[in-house]
């Protein structure tokens, strides 16, 4: 009845390179491209087709990441504590499919993001470099 919903869990990363993630970010940009084209591709028919993009979210997938030199990452550089967790992104993607958003961007920092992109874009990439560098073991230092 209602044409049904496609929903791609993205990032920040595809939306705007986040360094020092490169194949993170590439394989969210990819992923965005994806659905947006088949957001087009199916605009007669009225398929809802959304991106969500979760701020960081406290989950068990660092322990299959890797770092630089391929070892395992195991415990995240961040704090866990102010991260959201999957049953609030859960809830947030819902609200997203009944609202038939294009774009679900969940946090402040994320819609900061994507309104700073729009205006000042090279201000944004100083601001990313200047996070991503502070982690700890980060390559940009």
């Amino acid at each position: 009845k209602a044409h049904g919903s496609i929903v791609g869990i993205s990032s920040v990363a595809g939306l705007h390179g986040l360094p020092a993630r490169t194949g993170y970010s590439a394989s969210k940009y990819a992923m965005t491209g994806f659905l947006e084209t088949l957001r087009i591709e199916n605009l007669k028919k009225g398929l809802h087709v959304m991106v969500a993009c979760p701020g960081f979210t406290a989950s068990n997938v660092r322990f299959s990441a890797l770092t630089a030199d391929g070892t395992s990452q195991g415990e995240t550089p961040r704090n866990e504590d102010k991260m959201m967790t999957a049953e609030q992104v859960a809830r947030i993607v819902m609200r997203g499919i009944k609202r038939r958003k294009r774009l679900c961007l969940m946090e402040y920092e994320g819609r900061l993001t994507h309104f700073i992109k729009k205006f000042s874009p090279a201000l944004l990439d100083r601001l990313f470099y200047l996070v991503m560098s502070r982690e700890p073991d980060s390559p940009l230092k």
